[in-house]
């Protein structure tokens, strides 16, 4: 098995078992954050993140070069984002919704055939990275994490919701974050979403002009459906439920962004 499929099956592993640990915790009626989940989304952060770094010195540059790539860039960061706030507002069940998803990408990313001899060829072909390049992949891709965590804790809240308004106040229902905290949380990582967006946007119009490069408009509308949402959360306010599901739609649009750009 090539080194870089090793890692990202590492990942799952990781991943899996924090999830898992976490069920059964939730199963038995005694979740509680806990230093193993927290260190089982780590490493498996930590491999993923050398998957990465194999791959992109293959490629000589950001590793993004198919969908797959994309979608395993997007999870990482994801993780990094709950490891860095999800101790915030309560937010630590965050990584029990979240390792599910990124656990499917690492498995099908690491089931995909991958051409190496053809990529270090495309890599000679296309020569050097280059700076702006790269720096809007990477700040692009990584405000897709916020605006992917954002719709985690967007679920979240319609999961909570879902539990007052029938009544069914089940074991989840108690170790779920507060309702307000949610909602805090999901205005906060979008915001967070657009800013990094924005600096993506305004380094891709640093990059000089070549051919095969990707379009910019799925970027320019991401960026404004969720700058929108941001400026009327702030200045008029939106009903909380509202805004978790204008989080859980706006990343359903973003992801079929990452369609046309890949």
């Amino acid at each position: 098995m090539d080194r870089d499929r090793l890692f990202l099956v590492c990942a799952a592993v990781f991943f899996c078992g924090g999830f898992l640990y976490a069920i059964t915790s939730l199963r038995n009626g005694h979740y509680k954050k806990s230093v193993w989940n927290f260190l089982a989304m780590f490493l498996g952060m930590v491999f993923q993140s050398m998957f990465l770094a194999e791959r992109g010195q293959v490629h000589e540059r950001c590793p993004v070069t198919n969908l797959l790539e994309i979608l395993v860039f997007v999870s990482w960061s994801m993780v990094i984002i709950y490891l860095l706030f999800g101790s915030s507002y309560r937010l630590s069940l965050m990584g029990v919704f979240t390792s599910p998803l990124v656990l499917i990408i690492c498995i099908i990313a690491a089931l995909v055939p991958f051409d190496k001899d053809q990529a270090i060829k495309a890599a000679a072909d296309l020569g050097g990275a280059e700076t702006w390049t790269e720096l809007h992949i990477g700040i692009s891709l990584i405000s897709y994490g916020s605006f992917g965590m954002a719709c985690i804790a967007g679920l979240m809240f319609l999961l909570q919701e879902h539990h007052v308004r029938s009544g069914k106040l089940e074991t989840l229902f108690y170790h779920l974050p507060p309702m307000h905290n949610l909602s805090k949380a999901v205005f906060r990582l979008m915001f967070f979403g657009v800013i990094l967006l924005a600096a993506g946007i305004f380094s891709a119009e640093k990059i000089p002009p070549k051919g095969g490069s990707h379009p910019l408009w799925p970027l320019y509308a991401i960026w404004i459906l969720y700058a929108v949402i941001c400026f009327v959360e702030f200045f008029r306010g939106i009903v909380a439920r509202r805004l978790a599901q204008f989080a859980v739609f706006a990343f359903l649009i973003s992801f079929l962004s990452l369609l046309i750009i890949s």
